[in-house]
């Protein structure tokens, strides 16, 4: 028996997939494989360790590439737009060495003393000669598109292109500086319209202008202002700029003194077209910042030209930078995926080799439940298996040594248990019951002898039949009804009995000789100082089982004798018998057979009486 506990318990913990359990398995097979075998588990825990790992490696390694390549395009775009400041520059300052060079002109001055001059010949001759001065400087420089000389008053006083709206004030135009150093010095004014010229066809396009006053180099300062204005068209600079590719979509535009887009790139795809925008980010001599996000992430570089003060700016789309890590992103999974495969089958391997002996050790379990008991489970295969098959054997040969002692034990308590049960008949009521017999054979009731002798008969057969251990309700009733009819006949009027039961449970089956040791016990201790007894036999069908309750209406006991009564559990062979020690038995021997919850409990109050429940399993019919 002992042996049969044991591999039941070794059979639990080692194989919890094999066929009695397949049913179970079916349901959750992968949480089964997964969480039930050690093959499962080491495959997910090296899977989860190599992903987690790897995931991390090629996450490190993605930030990193992407960090020195962001790193080197940056690097890059800084070098390019230093190179385009270079020429950018270059290029305004031949503007401003021009517009020196012609503010200082003889002929321009010369002009403009004629300003007020009523002879129109002269004027008109002078005004001829600063055409043909403009026209020669246009000839040779096909980036300017004009120039202009204003008044004083802000109004037209000649220029090189078509005819100029008389009317048209440069004075009020936003985009005009006035220039208030008395110093010779060149001004560069942002991207704006030329909507001065009465033609229409001369007003597309923008243009920049650089500014400067006219002034007699020989004369430290001039009463009359009157400035020379040259107009740049906006396409030369944006050549020069765009001179160089950044990647496929990427470009460089120039921001004015107020920030504003000199031009703006066909087909570009992001811009800061907000003011506020381009002065928070454009607050520094230089420097490199992102905008935007997703598809329309951009890196944005800027330097300052040292000629205008003006802003250099490349803007490069994250999309085509992310574009040269296309292969490593596709690299990452699928290298995980291959290591995956890797440790799943390199894991599989692994399990095999260290599930083998357990499996050869199982095999042989099974061999062993199965009867064969004198194989040796030894395997020597590993040292862990070797220490547990050493102990596991040398625990076999002790349960079989205890199985074979077991045996001997149980036969040698047969007899023992048959004394168990007949001292279930208190000696003293023996006694007690013959003496009573012997009374009435004295005054010569016969009637009443034959009746108490058929009983105790009855009682004394039920007893020693040690063949049934196991008897059904009604047979327990029956002995229990002999048992109190004879109580009945030696205290006459004394006391009552009921029996509460449905034919149902009748057929029901319970442990032999559980109800006398409760009753007898209520009779000699319940009712000596009452005029007459009642003792209720109830009998109830529940989820638990069957539910046996003995009431009887005594003197009841006291907190301190119920406690003493209710140890149950703590029997000593050695005590004298009284009816605690009854109890216990009747307690014990039930728990031995079906367990917990199964046996006796007890309540009871003084001057109500004492409640004794004996709950049994339903176990079916007789």
């Amino acid at each position: 028996m002992y042996c049969h506990m044991l591999l039941n318990l070794w059979r639990k913990a080692l194989i919890h997939d094999n066929i009695t359990e397949n049913s179970r398995h079916r349901m959750e097979p992968m949480k089964t494989f997964f969480l039930r075998t050690l093959k499962g588990r080491m495959i997910l825990y090296y899977c989860t360790i190599f992903i987690i790992f790897i995931a991390l490696l090629g996450g490190v390694t993605y930030q990193i590439f992407m960090n020195v390549m962001t790193n080197q395009i940056l690097h890059y775009t800084e070098k390019i737009i230093e190179e385009k400041r270079g020429s950018i520059d270059t290029y305004f300052h031949q503007v401003v060495n021009l517009v020196q060079i012609s503010a200082g002109s003889q002929v321009l001055r010369d002009a403009i003393k004629q300003q007020d001059n009523q002879d129109s010949i002269s004027k008109l001759f002078y005004q001829r000669q600063v055409s043909d001065y403009f026209t020669n400087i246009l000839r040779f420089n096909s980036n300017i598109s004009d120039f202009l000389i204003i008044n004083e008053k802000g109004y037209i006083y000649a220029q090189s292109g078509a005819t100029v709206n008389s009317a048209y004030n440069f004075f009020d135009q936003p985009w005009f500086q006035k220039i208030t150093s008395d110093y010779f010095y060149v001004y560069f004014l942002g991207v704006h319209a030329k909507d001065y010229y009465i033609l229409d066809n001369n007003n597309e396009g923008n243009v920049v202008s650089a500014i400067a006053p006219i002034y007699d180099i020989n004369s430290v300062s001039s009463d009359r202002k009157v400035y020379l204005l040259c107009n740049l068209n906006v396409k030369g600079i944006e050549s020069i700029s765009n001179e160089t590719q950044l990647e496929k979509t990427g470009y460089i535009t120039i921001l004015d003194q107020n920030n504003n887009p000199i031009y703006k790139k066909t087909g570009a795809q992001f811009s800061l077209d907000s003011e506020l925008e381009r002065t928070n980010y454009f607050n520094q001599e230089s420097g490199y910042f992102t905008v935007g996000n997703g598809l329309k992430k951009y890196l944005i570089v800027y330097k300052t030209l040292k000629t205008t003060n003006w802003k250099v700016v490349a803007y490069i789309p994250y999309s085509e930078m992310y574009a040269h890590t296309d292969a490593i992103r596709y690299m990452v999974p699928i290298s995980i995926l291959v290591v995956i495969a890797i440790v799943v089958l390199a894991s599989i391997i692994i399990a095999a080799q260290i599930n083998k002996p357990l499996m050869r050790l199982t095999s042989k379990m099974y061999l062993i439940e199965g009867g064969h008991t004198d194989i040796q489970l030894f395997d020597d295969s590993t040292e862990e298996i070797e220490k547990l098959t050493r102990r596991i054997d040398s625990m076999i040969d002790k349960i079989k040594t205890l199985t074979e002692e077991n045996f001997s034990y149980i036969l040698q308590n047969k007899e023992s248990e048959l004394k168990i049960l007949l001292s279930q008949i208190n000696p003293h009521f023996l006694n007690n019951t013959l003496q009573s017999i012997k009374a009435m054979a004295v005054i010569g009731k016969t009637s009443e002898i034959s009746r108490m002798v058929t009983l105790i008969g009855n009682m004394l057969r039920y007893a020693i039949n040690s063949f049934q251990d196991v008897v059904t309700i009604q047979d327990e009733i029956e002995h229990i009804t002999n048992y109190l009819k004879i109580q009945n006949y030696r205290y006459p009027e004394k006391f009552k009995f009921d029996i509460v039961i449905s034919d149902e449970l009748r057929r029901s089956t319970t442990p032999k000789l559980i109800l006398q040791p409760v009753v007898e016990n209520a009779i000699l201790h319940a009712f000596q100082q009452l005029q007459e007894g009642r003792i209720e036999l109830t009998f109830q069908a529940f989820k638990q089982g069957i539910e046996i309750t003995i009431f009887d209406n005594g003197r009841g006991m006291t907190s301190e004798e119920l406690e003493k009564v209710s140890k149950l559990s703590k029997f000593d062979p050695d005590e004298a018998y009284n009816g605690g020690v009854g109890l216990r038995n009747v307690h014990q021997r039930i728990r031995n057979k079906y367990g917990y919850p199964y046996g006796i409990t007890l309540s009871s109050e003084i001057n109500v009486g004492t409640t004794v429940t004996i709950l049994i399993p339903r176990l079916g019919d007789a």
